[in-house]
């Protein structure tokens, strides 16, 4: 019984600490080479110490049976395992030609086909001696080899481990390197010291199979400190926590389940978890995207640019853009939403699409907008009347005052320019001091009340400047559609033709356009 008990401890616990750390490392990521090499690497080594087990338990006869075909097989493939693994998470592999990436890393295993096959031990001795509780192998040639071999590629790992580590620039991956040459350095030396020298009856056999146990140690050790080979939920939540775009995970009733860092800094709070989504939505918005969501929760499918609004704590409104898709996590599904703001992209958009319809002066259309809504209103065949107003003595306001004072009287005359006009049609101004528009009118006597009140209304409102009061005086000339043209270049050139009229007579007035054999142009004061 004592027996059995100490065969348990130095054989049976530490093979089931290596099975258990490599299934932990092989579902951390079973899709990653590099999670299932490890794993395989581990497993072998677990292998090792079962096999060991075993060929203690049973007659002296089986051991050479046991070693050719488990012990001495597993230990190949843990060189073959450990070399794939190192070249893989180092640089290393991408200076392998293809043609003999990965296979030439299972050279050394080429013994196993070879011991199956030819039913012969090549790698381990085949005599084994009982000696107190233990059976020991026989030191012969081929032992020795073996080791040897498995040695000098083991220097030549941390070489290389060396040779990588120096030439890295991120600390990280320096950080990780550094830990697998140490590990593997100490291995090796273990070994030397219990693979060439003969502790028969002292120790149990095949001592440096206890080198995986070091190699299982440190690594744990890594994969905490380094997050070395990180798991798919340790990866998620590193991405999750770091990730510059707010991120948002959304139970079915529509409350927030968690929130990044982002998503706290983009809604200015501290504390979002457990608190309803609507919050964060402006009314006009909220049904139409809890109608969004409720379908993506309807249907399963994930979507994207998602376009709306949303509401921080200092209840500003901020354009965002939304993509959402569907995660399981603790038997419960989340609509996990990945919320970026656009709000600085979206304003820049609007002030150029104003910008490219309007004068960024007075914010008054400009002459390419103008023309475009004219030209839709002529479409109406209704009456429409366009003026064109230029300001008369404006050279000598900027000359006198700056031209500070100059943009401000525009701006002045731009604001009563546009509320005379109104909702009857459309002012603009397009350059200079010179501002167009037109409106609807129902008879000349209807367009004249309009444009006396438009006079009016600009003598009465100069503008203010402390105890200076700056005159608004201007030339108006007026065409009529359809009288007198039927597009928008006509009128406009005829409006132009009446407002010179009036330049040339005695200003600060409106005229409405005729036809030259008339001889005559009709103003405001007929």
């Amino acid at each position: 019984m004592r027996e059995i008990i100490i065969y348990m401890v130095i054989y049976l616990i530490p093979a089931g600490i290596l099975l258990y750390m490599a299934a932990d490392i092989f579902w951390r990521n079973t899709r990653r080479i590099e999670h299932r090499l490890l794993s395989a690497y581990i497993a072998c080594y677990a292998i090792l110490f079962l096999s060991e087990f075993i060929r203690q338990q049973v007659d002296i006869s089986y051991s050479p049976i046991i070693i050719t075909y488990v012990f001495g097989n597993a230990g190949l493939l843990i060189l073959c395992f450990s070399m794939h693994f190192i070249f893989k998470v180092t640089p290393l592999h991408q200076k392998i030609p293809a043609l003999l990436y990965p296979w030439i890393f299972y050279l050394p295993g080429l013994p196993v086909l070879l011991s199956i096959v030819f039913q012969t031990n090549f790698t381990n001795s085949d005599t084994f001696e009982q000696n107190g509780m233990f059976i020991y192998p026989e030191f012969n040639n081929a032992y020795l080899a073996t080791l040897t071999m498995g040695n000098v590629f083991h220097l030549l790992i941390i070489l290389m481990l060396i040779s990588v580590q120096r030439k890295l620039k991120v600390d990280a991956q320096k950080r990780i390197l550094k830990l697998l040459s140490i590990i593997a350095s100490i291995v090796l030396f273990w070994d030397i010291i219990f693979g060439y020298f003969d502790f028969r009856g002292l120790i149990p056999p095949y001592p440096y199979i206890y080198g995986g146990m070091i190699w299982a140690l440190a690594l744990s050790i890594g994969m905490r400190k380094f997050d070395f080979l990180a798991s798919y939920h340790k990866r998620f939540s590193t991405l999750y926590t770091l990730n510059p775009a707010a991120i948002m995970l959304i139970d079915r009733n529509f409350e927030v389940e968690s929130a990044n860092p982002a998503a706290k800094k983009l809604m200015g709070l501290q504390r979002i978890k457990a608190t309803p989504f609507a919050d964060y939505l402006p009314e006009k918005r909220m049904d139409d995207s809890l109608k969004r969501f409720a379908q993506a929760f309807e249907s399963g499918t994930r979507f994207t640019d998602f376009e709306t609004k949303i509401v921080n704590a200092d209840g500003n409104e901020k354009y965002v853009v939304m993509d959402g898709d569907f995660i399981y996590i603790d038997q419960r599904v989340y609509l996990m939403l990945i919320i970026r703001d656009v709000h600085s992209y979206k304003e820049a958009e609007q002030t150029i699409r104003f910008l490219a319809y309007h004068d960024p002066l007075t914010k008054l259309s400009n002459r390419r907008s103008f023309y475009e809504m004219a030209a839709t209103e002529l479409e109406l065949k209704e009456n429409r009347a366009f003026l064109i107003l230029d300001l008369d003595g404006f050279k000598g306001v900027n000359d006198t005052y700056g031209h500070q004072t100059g943009d401000d009287f525009l701006i002045h005359v731009g604001r009563l320019f546009e509320s005379v006009v109104g909702e009857k049609g459309l002012a603009a101004r397009v350059g200079g001091d010179e501002f167009y528009a037109f409106l609807t009118y129902v008879d000349d006597e209807d367009l004249h009340h309009q444009l006396r009140l438009m006079r009016r209304v600009f003598n009465e409102e100069p503008l203010e400047l402390g105890e200076v009061f700056l005159p608004i005086r201007f030339s108006l000339g007026v065409s009529r559609f359809p009288v007198d043209a039927q597009d928008v270049e006509t009128l406009i050139h005829k409006a132009d033709q009446a407002m010179y009229s009036v330049k040339n007579a005695e200003k600060n007035d409106y005229a409405l356009w005729e036809e030259p054999s008339k001889r005559r142009v009709r103003t405001g004061k007929d």
